[in-house]
């Protein structure tokens, strides 16, 4: 079957507040018939908390789970192996829920990413438009990706506060989940309560921020009971970063660590969520003759070169916003994060966009604006910190600015005195080798968190 022409296709109506149909009609985002899908391999509980936020809207909401062989498997038959990571588990996960989940008469929406960025991201509108010609695609719309462009789907700030609250709340949440993974004396009582603690922070987010802000409070005298049998300052963790590409293939280095008693933390989610918002920042400052992140996220010089600015004023409005939106996504972290903190299962600090980019511009410039700069500064910025007892570099093969990143920590690992080691792979398992490397990095995070203790 042939698919419509691009134009009687489902679409955005022109101000983004509504779809319309192949056959031209105005469909709402909580018509029964729509069903919003999320083929974004973040975390079950980031995944649960943003289908609360939609369904706080009257959305239906439905997710592809993480990603894993058959999400590759069916990768498979669209992509021609060349694609990065994310791209091919995207791929897979929404073809797999175009067969297996989608009702007949259903008006699907597929979140993915559409950002005009220097690495492989900037091509997927023209490679998801062949795919659709490839496939049966009736009332499909791909690459939904709320953000400024779209005024995150119409829906305005609000929209994008909910997600960035969605997100700064799982993070801080799977933070805590690996701690009681690791930690608890009773595993399994450890967990049971854990977890039920969490789906009631989950549910709270239907109800609005307050809600949400009271559920985290009980949420944290609850979970300050489960029983710890060795204090986090007393045992090893290891991070896991390399921007975007890491919640698509962490699981196996996790339970890796997570066995032999060592914490493992993966990068949040709400890093990349704060990277891509920066993008308009970074743009414009660069525009306007500001060359460094330093300058171009200040507010003040950002608020007057827009007042100024008569020739792109829009585009300065956009990235004055954008700035907005990396400070409330700032204090909605460090807010939370004091709240949860008083659980006990909490270890690592909030780091902003801002920070990240000044510390990774002095090695690698942060104007391409790719996530070279951000990998960068998240390796400075641990090791200045102290927090972590070794770090694992997780990175896609097909990704360039992961290979850029690894290129300039390499020689600043050699001299660091933390365990280092770089995972390049391209699905989520391990093989024999990594398994080795991963070994002598769970022993001499050990053994660097012993002497600390001393």
């Amino acid at each position: 079957m042939k698919v419509n022409n691009s134009d009687k296709r489902l679409r955005f109506s022109k101000n983004f507040k509504y779809l319309i149909d192949d056959r031209g009609s105005r469909i709402e985002y909580d018509d029964p018939r729509v069903v919003h899908v999320w083929p974004v391999s973040t975390s079950e509980i980031t995944t649960k908390l943003i289908g609360s936020m939609f369904k706080s809207r009257g959305w239906r909401f439905r997710s592809t789970g993480k990603t894993d062989t058959n999400t590759l498997n069916y990768a498979k038959k669209l992509c021609s192996g060349r694609e990065c990571l994310p791209a091919i588990s995207l791929t897979g996960a929404t073809y797999f829920d175009m067969c297996n989940n989608r009702d007949k008469d259903e008006i699907t929406i597929y979140y993915s990413l559409d950002q005009n960025g220097p690495c492989q991201n900037g091509a997927w509108p023209v490679v998801w438009d062949t795919f659709a010609q490839r496939i049966d695609c009736e009332n499909v719309l791909f690459l939904a990706n709320p953000n400024f462009k779209n005024n995150f789907m119409g829906q305005g700030d609000s929209f994008a506060s909910d997600l960035g609250t969605a997100a700064v709340t799982g993070d801080i949440l799977d933070e805590a989940e690996t701690t009681v993974r690791c930690l608890a004396l009773y595993k399994d009582q450890g967990i049971e309560q854990f977890e039920k603690e969490t789906e009631a922070v989950i549910e709270s987010a239907c109800l609005g921020k307050i809600a949400l802000i009271k559920a985290i409070k009980i949420w944290a005298e609850n979970c300050s009971n489960i029983i710890l049998k060795d204090s986090l300052k007393n045992t090893p963790k290891v991070l896991l970063f390399g921007g975007l590409n890491v919640m698509f293939i962490h699981y196996p280095i996790t339970d890796f660590f997570e066995k032999r008693g060592v914490i493992p933390k993966i990068v949040e989610f709400s890093e990349g969520l704060g990277w891509l918002t920066s993008e308009s920042v970074i743009r414009y400052g660069f525009k306007n003759g500001r060359l460094t992140p330093k300058e171009q996220f200040k507010i003040m010089p950002l608020l007057l070169s827009v007042i100024k600015d008569n020739k792109s004023r829009k585009e300065g409005v956009t990235a004055l916003r954008a700035r907005c939106h990396l400070k409330g996504l700032d204090f909605i972290a460090n807010y939370l994060r004091k709240i949860a903190g008083k659980s006990g299962l909490l270890y690592d600090n909030y780091i902003s966009t801002a920070r990240l980019a000044e510390a990774g511009h002095n090695f690698s410039c942060n104007n391409g604006f790719n996530e070279t700069c951000i990998t960068t500064g998240r390796y400075i910025i641990t090791i200045e910190e102290g927090v972590f007892d070794g770090l694992i570099n997780v990175d896609s093969f097909n990704c360039q600015p992961a290979m850029n990143s690894q290129s300039i920590i390499r020689p600043m690992a050699n001299k660091a005195d933390r365990p280092f080691a770089v995972i390049d792979w391209e699905a989520p398992a391990i093989s024999a080798n990594q398994r080795r490397l991963l070994d002598t990095i769970a022993v001499q995070a050990k053994r660097i968190r012993t002497q600390k203790n001393r």
